[in-house]
C-alpha cells in the first residue's frame, strides 16, 4: 500500500448535530492535546489513555473511533486490492466477529467508479476475508447485532485519486448514550446525550439554579441533570457491570488485541473503572443533600411511573423529586430555577390537534409570564412554528437534532 497513511493517536467522537462545540470542550477538558469540530463530531489526538477516559467520562458523545488507515482508491476493484494489503490479523484474531458499516461523504451523484455504499462494503468484507484464508487457512464470521469487532469505513473525494477511504474502529459497540438506566419508556424518548447537551447549552448550573422538567416523559432531563449535579460519571452503570463479572465485556474495545497485550494500558483502564465508582458514590451522596433541587413532573400517572421505574435503574429515586400536576399549573418555588420542557411537536397532527397544540405552547408562555418571574425557561422543540405561539421573547436559540428531526432550544429571561 503505497498511498496508505496509518494513524496512531487520532480518534473521531460522534455526536448529535450541534453539539460539536461542547463537545470539544469537553475533551479538551479530559485531557486531549488538540481537537477539529466537523460535522457530526470532533476528531482529537491523545494517547490511548485518554481516549478511553473519554468513553467513560463523555456526557455528549455517541460513539469514539479509532482512525486506522487512510488510502486512495480509483475504483470499487482498486478498493479490495487496496484493503487486502492491510495486515488485519493485527487488528482481529481470526476467530473473532466483524462487522462493517460504510457511508460516503461528499462525492458526486452520478458515479460509476463506487455504486453504492452497500457494494463497497462487501469489497471490504471480501478483503478481510480473502486475507485471513491466504494468512491463516480460515475465514472469519459477519456478526451483524453484538460484533466482537466493528469497522468504519467513509469514503469521499480523494486529492490525487478519485476517492480518499479512512478505516475507523468503534470502540464503544453499544452507544454512548444508552446509559443503562432507560428500562421503561415513553413514546419517542430524547436521547441521553441530547438531554445532556440540552443542560450544557443553556448553561444550567446547578449551584445557582434548581431545575424543574416539566414534561418529564420517561425523566431523561431530570436524570441527566442529577448526574450533573453529582459530579456522576455517565458510564457508572456500564462501569458497575464490568467490575461485578468477570471477563464481562461491556465496551468492543475490550476486544482488541493490540489494547489487551498493553498491560500499563489495561492496569489503568482498571483504575480509571474503581474511580468512576469511587466517583458515583461521592455523587449520590452529594445529591442526597440537593433534594428539593431537581423536579420532575408530567400529567400522566403512566409516564411517571416510567420516570420512577428509571430512577430506581438509576440508583437516583432519592435524588428527584416527582410531581403529578399540570406543566401549565406548576408553582414557582422559592429557589431560582430553570423550568424546562420538551413539549409534544404534533408531527402527526389530526383534526383539531392542532388547535391544542397552539394552546400548550400559548399557557406556558402565559404561565412563565404571570407565575415564573425571575427565573428562567426554555422549551425543546421540534415544531418551529410553535415557538412564535409561546408569545415570549426568546434570549438565545440553538440548533440541534434529536435523531433525524431539526429542532430548537429556545431560551427565556422571565423578568
Amino acid at each position: 500500500m503505497s498511498n496508505v497513511k496509518k494513524y496512531r493517536f487520532e480518534y473521531f467522537a460522534s455526536c448529535p448535530s450541534g453539539l460539536e462545540e461542547l463537545l470539544s470542550q469537553e475533551i479538551l477538558s479530559l485531557g486531549a492535546k488538540t481537537t477539529k469540530v466537523v460535522r457530526g463530531g470532533v476528531q482529537f489526538e491523545s494517547f490511548h489513555e485518554i481516549a478511553l477516559k473519554v468513553i467513560l467520562y463523555t456526557r455528549l458523545a455517541s460513539r469514539v473511533y479509532k482512525y486506522l488507515f487512510q488510502f486512495e482508491v480509483t475504483n470499487e476493484n482498486d478498493y479490495y486490492l487496496e484493503a487486502t494489503d492491510i495486515k488485519w490479523k493485527s487488528l482481529m484474531e481470526v476467530h473473532q466477529t466483524f462487522r462493517l458499516t460504510t457511508v460516503f461523504g461528499d462525492l458526486p451523484g452520478e458515479r460509476e467508479e463506487f455504486r453504492n455504499s452497500q457494494f463497497a462494503n462487501l469489497r471490504l468484507k471480501d478483503a478481510i476475508v480473502d486475507y485471513f484464508r491466504h494468512h491463516e487457512g480460515e475465514r472469519p464470521s459477519i456478526e451483524k447485532e453484538n460484533p466482537d469487532i466493528s469497522f468504519l469505513a467513509r469514503i469521499e473525494r480523494g486529492q490525487e485519486k478519485p476517492f480518499a477511504v479512512t478505516l475507523m474502529l468503534d470502540l464503544c459497540g453499544a452507544p454512548l448514550h444508552q446509559r443503562g438506566y432507560r428500562i421503561s419508556t415513553t413514546e419517542a424518548p430524547l436521547k441521553e446525550n441530547v438531554a445532556a447537551g440540552i443542560l450544557r447549552l443553556v448553561n444550567w448550573k446547578p449551584s445557582e439554579e434548581g431545575l424543574i422538567d416539566a414534561m418529564c416523559g420517561s425523566g431523561t432531563i431530570a436524570i441527566e441533570a442529577a448526574l450533573i449535579a453529582g459530579d456522576i460519571p455517565p458510564s457508572y452503570l456500564r462501569v458497575e457491570s464490568a467490575l461485578k463479572q468477570t471477563n464481562f465485556k461491556v465496551w468492543t474495545f475490550q476486544n482488541y488485541p493490540w489494547l489487551l497485550k498493553d498491560n500499563f494500558l489495561m492496569e489503568n483502564f482498571t483504575k480509571m473503572l474503581n474511580e468512576v465508582m469511587d466517583e458515583t458514590q461521592k455523587g449520590i451522596k452529594k445529591l442526597e443533600s440537593m433534594k428539593g433541587y431537581i423536579t420532575a413532573n408530567d400529567l400522566s400517572e403512566a409516564t411517571l411511573y416510567s420516570t420512577r421505574e428509571n430512577l430506581k435503574k438509576a440508583k437516583l429515586a432519592g435524588a428527584i423529586e416527582l410531581k403529578h400536576m399540570n406543566a401549565l399549573e406548576l408553582p414557582a418555588p422559592e429557589k431560582k430555577s430553570l423550568y424546562i420542557c420538551n413539549p409534544p411537536y404534533g408531527e402527526r397532527l389530526e383534526h383539531g390537534e392542532e388547535e391544542k397544540l397552539k394552546t400548550l405552547y400559548k399557557g406556558l408562555g402565559d404561565h412563565w409570564k404571570n407565575t415564573f418571574k425571575g427565573h428562567r425557561a426554555a422549551i425543546f422543540t421540534g415544531n418551529l412554528s410553535m415557538l412564535k405561539v409561546v408569545g415570549l421573547k426568546t434570549s438565545k436559540r440553538h440548533i440541534l437534532f434529536n435523531g433525524d428531526i431539526e429542532c430548537r432550544l429556545a431560551e427565556y429571561d422571565l423578568y
